[in-house]
C-alpha cells in the first residue's frame, strides 16, 4: 500500500511538471456520492495538471449493514464545453480511474470510468456540479487470492470553488 501511495505522489508532481505551461485556477468542492461510493466526498482541480481529483469517504454503504470504504478518482476531461446559446451552463465527458478499498471486508479495487456531467457557473467563481460515471474493472479480496470483475455506476452533486 505504502508503494501505492508513493507511486500516486510521484506520477502527480511529474504529471504537474510536464504540463506546467497551463495557467488555469485551483478549485475545490464538496460533493455527495451515490451508486458505486455513497457518502460526502471533496473534488480537486489543482493548477497546472489537466486531471480532476474525487476523494469519497463511504461510511454506510448498505442499509443495516456496518461499512467503511474510501475511494479516490482522477478523471482527464477530454471535452469541457458551454452548452449551445449560455454561458453558465456547460457539460463534460472524459476518462479516468478509481481505486477503491472496503475496510469492511478488505477488497481492492480498480476500475476505469467514464465522467460525463453538467455544471451550472452562476459566476466565474463558483459551479454546481453533477456526473455521472460508469466504471468497469476488477477487485481482489484482501490478500490477493482472489480476483473478480466488477462494474457499476457512481454519480456525484457538489458545489466547487475556484481560487
Amino acid at each position: 500500500m505504502k508503494r501505492f501511495i508513493l507511486i500516486v505522489v510521484f506520477a502527480s508532481v511529474l504529471a504537474g511538471n510536464i504540463f506546467a505551461g497551463s495557467n488555469d485556477n485551483l478549485g475545490l468542492g464538496t460533493v455527495f456520492y451515490g451508486g458505486y461510493g455513497y457518502g460526502p466526498g471533496i473534488v480537486l482541480k489543482l493548477p497546472a495538471i489537466p486531471l480532476y481529483w474525487g476523494l469519497n469517504v463511504s461510511v454506510r454503504g448498505i442499509p443495516d449493514k456496518q461499512y467503511f470504504g474510501v475511494s479516490i478518482s482522477g478523471d482527464y476531461h477530454f471535452f469541457d464545453q458551454a452548452l449551445p446559446n449560455t454561458e453558465i451552463f456547460n457539460w463534460f465527458l472524459g476518462s479516468g480511474i478509481i481505486y477503491t478499498h472496503s475496510h469492511f471486508d478488505g477488497k481492492n479495487g480498480l476500475s476505469a470510468r467514464i465522467p460525463l456531467g453538467v455544471y451550472f457557473s452562476p459566476s466565474q467563481k463558483f459551479d454546481v456540479i453533477l456526473e455521472l460515471s460508469p466504471q468497469a474493472g476488477f477487485y481482489a479480496s484482501a490478500n490477493f487470492s482472489k480476483v473478480d470483475f466488477d462494474y457499476g455506476m457512481s454519480g456525484l452533486l457538489g458545489v466547487r470553488y475556484w481560487f
